[in-house]
């Protein structure tokens, strides 16, 4: 059971990466708009309506619904279920369907319809982050949410305002050795987004066609993993 919770932690950063990658190469490819953090998505949904910006608009608009679509998908087809590990078949069944959007939306961009599918792009690229938001939310391992880097942010500051307050009661050697692991995974969900994003945009600046592929193998690798690893996990109780 340790085992398997520790390869979900490292599956979990990974999933981070991709949602970082995905930003960027949605940002940039696809008209100014975010399909995996849509707190930043809402506010330039806000922005272009003050300016009357229609299509930055309807771009905003199409992504809040992808995702909305992709997390009602993944909810109905994880169910309510949980298994002790947090991480069930139906949840590695959630990612096939992820993976699959990710390879469509890379195969479609490389494609000479790329430009006239912008709008269906953005809303299947949504879609697979609204799938992996939730899918990440049900696993519910250190709070870590893949796509909302505020709420990871948050509990970084919290754990670092808890760490110092501790400091002072005991040795730093002591303290640090005493830390629970989710103190760390949540600071390196944090640092491996921005990491995916920096990435993204080194490769988009250089190799565009390539970089829509890295997220459809980081995402289609974890996948094809945990098939292999818990594929064996069942709810605990009724996913209807």
């Amino acid at each position: 059971m340790h085992h398997q919770i520790t390869l979900q932690k490292y599956a979990l950063l990974i999933l981070c990466m991709a949602a970082g990658m995905v930003d960027l190469i949605g940002y940039l490819a696809l008209g100014h708009v975010l399909t995996a953090n849509m707190t930043g998505n809402i506010v330039l949904l806000g922005i272009a309506i003050a300016r009357a910006q229609e299509f930055v608009v309807l771009r905003s608009l199409i992504a809040l619904i992808g995702f909305i679509i992709g997390n009602a998908i993944a909810a109905r087809m994880i169910g309510w279920g949980r298994s002790e590990s947090g991480w069930t078949k139906r949840i590695t069944t959630v990612f096939v369907v992820e993976s699959s959007l990710l390879l469509f939306f890379a195969v479609a961009m490389i494609s000479p319809y790329a430009e006239q599918l912008s709008y269906l792009l953005i809303l299947v690229l949504a879609a697979a982050m609204g799938i992996q938001t939730t899918a990440a939310r049900r696993i519910g391992i250190a709070g870590i949410s893949t796509t909302v880097l505020t709420n990871n942010l948050a509990a970084v500051v919290e754990d670092t305002v808890s760490i110092m307050y501790r400091m002072r009661h005991t040795s730093a050697k002591s303290l640090f050795k005493s830390l629970s692991g989710d103190v760390y995974l949540r600071a390196g969900a944090v640092l491996i987004y921005l990491v995916g994003i920096i990435a993204a945009a080194l490769l988009f600046q250089h190799w565009p066609l390539i970089s829509v592929w890295i997220p459809v193998l980081l995402v289609g690798g974890i996948t094809l993993y945990a098939w292999t690893q818990f594929s064996d996990v069942r709810d605990t109780t009724s996913g209807s």
